[in-house]
């Protein structure tokens, strides 16, 4: 989970980083009277606000409603924006860069520091790299003395603002260990005109299987926005049932073809495919792990329950230790009691699946459902292509349906 600045800050502040003084804006009437230059920022997970105008300077709270008034409840880098941070002018003498991030491929945390931060540091990094300090630290040892001599060696700080920087180095870490971080960042970290050492802005990433140990909570959000009421729905599945997954990744989509995937790299085969052939997801999904039909069918549900569906589209790699009956018929619940008139393509391999065949065949003549199955012999991306197919007929005949010269001949038809 990405964290904004406000967010990102409440964590520096649990281990002592100091931070600039602001004060969160949601309305215009949570704005004090002052009368000196403040920085009105917005709130956005998106990178780059300060380029596009979400930074602005303002001299009292006039301005600042005015400011406030522009982005609160606007969209600003795609972004919907509730909060605004009204924060302190701080006199800069010099812009320092300190980030911590874990290598996946490494499985080690790398830290980064620069005396060269500020807005411009990707360009520094594309230019000027040897201004940039890495260092890979290793897990259990922590961040040690050497690795702080590492990095600060060949510094042009004064060696009193020096000192300061290594004691934020080291509650930096801190915080990336105690909050289970997969990064972060202050960028930039303020060297004062008074010689003292500010983070002015803040970014964390939390690491999200580390959430039941989490001290804070934060609203649950997808990339750069709140998360939708399926979204957190879905989210829930696993709570307190870890027999599977489900609906631990689930992204709702802007199409009508709904989606119910096993097999993460097949997955995001399957996606592209859909979108290569023409087709618009409804949404994103997985299941796997064998997980109990009761799960599949609450995941199921949420997949459907999205109005303007053309197709559900339900397939994945060829299972070794999922039960392909059990788990469909928690999908086959569904369809039996919603009844959809669309078309279900369902292409499933692995134990049971004979069975599981059976059962959804003999469903499609008892209850009228529109069911094609497939198993291994036909490739995932064909699987693809036959949904989006049979989602452009579906979608024609309907309107044709909705034509009221037709609806004209079909009551002429019935009638006679």
């Amino acid at each position: 989970m990405k964290l904004k600045e406000f967010e990102s800050k409440e964590l520096f502040r649990r281990v002592d980083i100091p931070v600039s003084k602001g004060i969160l804006i949601k309305s215009k009437d949570d704005i004090p009277p002052f009368r000196e230059e403040r920085l009105l920022k917005v709130q956005t997970l998106a990178g780059g606000r300060g380029k596009a105008g979400g930074v602005c300077l303002v001299r009292d709270a006039g301005e600042a409603e005015k400011f406030a008034a522009r982005f609160l409840h606007s969209t600003f880098m795609s972004e919907q924006i509730s909060e605004v941070l009204l924060d302190e002018k701080i006199e800069i003498k010099q812009e320092l860069y300190l980030g911590i991030l874990f290598d996946t491929s490494k499985r080690t945390p790398v830290f980064i520091y620069s005396e060269s931060g500020g807005a411009n540091i990707e360009e520094l990094k594309q230019k000027n790299p040897e201004k940039i300090k890495l260092r890979e630290l290793v897990y259990h040892a922590g961040l040690t003395e050497g690795d702080l001599d590492f990095l600060l060696s060949g510094s042009v700080l004064s060696q009193n603002v020096l000192k300061k920087v290594r004691e934020v180095m080291k509650k930096a870490y801190l915080c990336f260990t105690r909050f289970d971080c997969t990064m972060m960042e202050i960028n930039p970290l303020v060297v004062t005109t008074a010689s003292d050492v500010v983070a002015v802005d803040a970014v964390a990433v939390l690491d999200d299987d580390a959430k039941f140990r989490w001290e804070m909570h934060f609203p649950e959000r997808t990339h750069n926005r709140p998360v939708t009421p399926r979204e957190a729905a879905a989210h829930l599945i696993d709570k307190d049932d870890y027999r599977g997954v489900a609906g631990k990744t689930f992204i709702d989509l802007d199409g009508d073809i709904a989606i119910l995937t096993s097999g993460g790299g097949a997955s995001m085969t399957l996606l592209d495919a859909l979108v290569d052939y023409g087709g618009k997801p409804a949404n994103f999904t997985e299941y796997s792990g064998n997980p109990p039909m009761e799960k599949v069918e609450k995941l199921t549900r949420i997949v459907l329950g999205r109005k303007g569906l053309s197709g559900l589209l339900v397939a994945g790699v060829i299972a070794n230790f999922t039960n392909i009956a059990e788990t469909l018929r928690g999908v086959l619940n569904v369809l039996i009691e919603l009844k959809p008139d669309f078309p279900i393509v369902i292409r499933r391999a692995g134990p049971h699946d004979d069975e599981a065949r059976a059962m959804l065949m003999e469903a499609k003549e008892k209850y009228g459902l529109n069911i094609h199955y497939y198993d291994e012999k036909i490739l995932l991306t064909q699987a693809a292509k036959i949904m989006v197919e049979l989602s452009e007929k579906y979608k024609m005949l309907n309107t044709r349906r909705a034509d009221p010269i037709v609806k004209k001949n079909i009551r002429k038809t019935m009638v006679n």
